[in-house]
């Protein structure tokens, strides 16, 4: 049972289960973004979304209770998308089926399609910091004092790295067809 003097961040450290739920709720819809944009496939996204979960419940102890969990939290994510991604070096299509749609419709979708697909395929081809710093602050939506805790470097470190993956995203973008803007 759950002590009203103890932080979720303790809970969890302690191994209570409602506290994991709690970090469940919180977390699951950012980390099944991420591993959209790492596995571009919704059964990997939701593999990725358990094993991290799994992984930072065996490791709590590793977790210091007086910090914040997020930072922490998110390299255990970032951390297990690498072990997943090296054991699948290719990165399978959507496995979703087309509805049926106006013609107006049809073409808006196929165009946003044919965007996210050009900002996947520019993101892949990022050396893997770089896509990690985009992920951490655009999907987990980290502060860069949060990133700099959850990569383990310096704020002057993040903030160059973050602004080299911008600048390479934008690169990648614009040569697989994408908009300038």
């Amino acid at each position: 049972m759950a002590s009203d003097d103890q932080t979720i961040e303790q809970r969890f450290f302690n191994g209570d289960l409602e506290a994991l739920e709690t970090i469940i709720d919180q977390y699951e819809s950012v980390l099944y973004r991420m591993g959209l944009k790492l596995f571009r496939n919704t059964v990997e996204a939701s593999d990725f979304c358990q094993n991290v979960f799994i992984h930072a419940y065996e490791k709590r102890k590793r977790f210091n209770p007086q910090k914040p969990l997020k930072p922490w939290f998110l390299k255990v994510a970032l951390n297990v998308g690498r072990m997943q991604f090296k054991k699948k070096r290719e990165i399978p299509m959507g496995d979703q089926l087309p509805e049926r749609q106006s013609a107006a419709q049809a073409e808006k979708k196929l165009l946003d399609e044919e965007r996210q697909e050009m900002v996947r395929q520019a993101l892949q081809s990022l050396a893997p910091k770089y896509r990690e710093s985009l992920l951490l602050r655009f999907e987990a939506g980290l502060s860069l004092k949060e990133m700099a805790e959850s990569l383990g470097l310096s704020l002057g470190t993040v903030k160059s790295r973050l602004n080299r993956a911008l600048s390479r995203f934008k690169q990648a973008y614009q040569s697989k067809g994408g908009e300038e803007s």
